[in-house]
């Protein structure tokens, strides 16, 4: 059996259980091993994100296996630019046509069969390192009382969340799954001369947002539009240097790759304001993130109501003695108004009416599939575009605006939520919220 048919058999039902046997069953097939290696290892990248034109070999073609050889010469940039492009339209047109269909897969880090780190780990053992992320948790009773003050109310960014490594002088940009987003650059000579300011090599912790000509950020559904095309590799020069970054932390890369760092954030975030030129904000093509310093919970309210009345999302609440950790952390509190998660699109549901023929609803749930949902209210062009392309969102993330978790009316097995809105695809993101993010 190929490997294209193993993954087409993986992809072609969503249960877990399913591709938890379909990996046990092939877990001793070397290219197999081989391909989900370097497609998911989040710190395995290419450097190409579009693919070239080409054309397959129908006799004399080279294995699969030497394909895999040779994409690790774009890897460890033995090719890199054109002549890294060239070399991997070479690769492309010695092989089979469904090998080089799993080559396209890897390249763009998405194996399109719906497996992540976490599922191929449950059967092979640390086999994916696991992309580490800060994450704050959702405010209630319980969790502001983890807020030792005074502490940091940040303003909570409206963009897509980005990591940017710099060392040995090249910068490479990872969303939150480690998948990279290719700015063609644009970034490339503002992060290599801030990161000469630390005496180690970084990780910039942030989110990527769009300015327009006046440097004045644009709003999130347009941006992160824009930010997606550097993820497939579609974006323009004249696009990408509109891209900005903006930051709330560094972290030593050792530490980062480590899952954890030892030193405070308060010291963090101080050395990373330091190290921007603020009397050049106006011209940077990043910025650290607007804050307060709140000396108690009344004061970290007022913030807030202040970032909504300036039309934000919200704040995130910060302990200064926070350690950098591949964990949703006790010391940062999110303060929203609405809420949010993000969940895997399971199926879905006809149009009828004036949408008859097309998509109504999508089907949406979370990675334990105890949450689900139906979300709609798509514009006149984007359901076209999920109508015509249906078949291949499925398994895809999505994040998911509403007010409430509420039981479900029609099942008792699952929760739903009240009012859910789609908010925007998640090409970032690989794996859906469970259960217990989603409050």
């Amino acid at each position: 059996m190929s490997i294209l048919q193993i993954l087409e058999d993986i992809g072609s039902d969503s249960k877990r259980s399913h591709k938890l046997s379909l990996i046990t069953q092939h877990q001793n097939n070397e290219s197999f091993l081989k391909v989900i290696k370097l497609a998911l290892d989040p710190y395995k990248n290419f450097f190409i994100r579009k693919i070239p034109a080409y054309v397959s070999r129908n006799t004399d073609v080279q294995t699969l296996d030497w394909a895999l050889s040779e994409l690790e010469k774009l890897s460890n940039r033995q090719h890199t630019g054109h002549a890294g492009i060239e070399h991997l339209r070479g690769v492309l047109g010695n092989v089979s046509a469904d090998d080089a269909v799993v080559i396209e897969r890897i390249i763009g880090k998405d194996l399109r069969c719906g497996i992540a780190d976490g599922i191929v780990n449950a059967v092979l053992k640390d086999f994916i390192p696991t992309y580490p992320c800060l994450l704050a948790r959702a405010y209630d009773e319980k969790n502001i009382k983890n807020i030792i003050y005074p502490a940091y109310s940040q303003l909570k960014a409206d963009g897509l969340r980005a990591n940017v490594f710099v060392e040995d002088g090249k910068v490479t940009i990872c969303g939150r799954s480690g998948r990279e987003i290719d700015l063609l650059g644009a970034l490339d000579a503002a992060m290599i001369d801030l990161a000469s300011k630390f005496p180690f090599a970084v990780v910039f912790d942030g989110e990527l947002v769009v300015a327009d000509q006046g440097n004045k950020i644009i709003d999130r559904k347009t941006g992160n539009g824009i930010i997606n095309k550097a993820i497939k590799g579609t974006i323009s020069e004249d696009e990408a240097r509109l891209v900005r970054l903006q930051m709330w932390d560094v972290i030593p890369v050792a530490e980062f790759k480590q899952g954890k760092s030892s030193i405070k954030y308060k010291d963090r975030f101080e050395s990373l304001i330091h190290a921007i030129d603020q009397d050049r904000l106006n011209t940077l093509s990043y910025w650290s993130i607007p804050f307060k310093v709140v000396d108690n919970l009344e004061q970290a309210e007022q913030h807030f109501e202040e970032m909504l009345s300036a039309g934000h999302e919200g704040t995130i609440i910060k302990n200064f003695d926070n350690l950098w950790s591949d964990t949703r952390s006790r010391d940062l509190v999110k303060m929203k108004a609405e809420k949010d998660c993000d969940l895997e699109i399971t199926g879905w549901n006809p149009g009828t009416g004036q949408f008859e023929g097309q998509i109504g609803s999508l089907i949406c749930a979370s990675s334990d599939r105890k949450v689900e949902v139906s979300i709609s209210g798509f514009s006149f062009e984007l359901r076209k575009e999920i109508t015509d392309n249906i078949a291949n969102l499925i398994g895809k993330v999505v994040t998911v605006t509403y007010n409430e978790r509420i039981k479900s009316r029609s099942r008792t097995d699952v929760d739903s939520l009240f009012l859910p809105r789609f908010s925007c695809f998640r090409t970032d993101k690989l794996v859906a919220d469970s259960t217990h993010e989603i409050k």
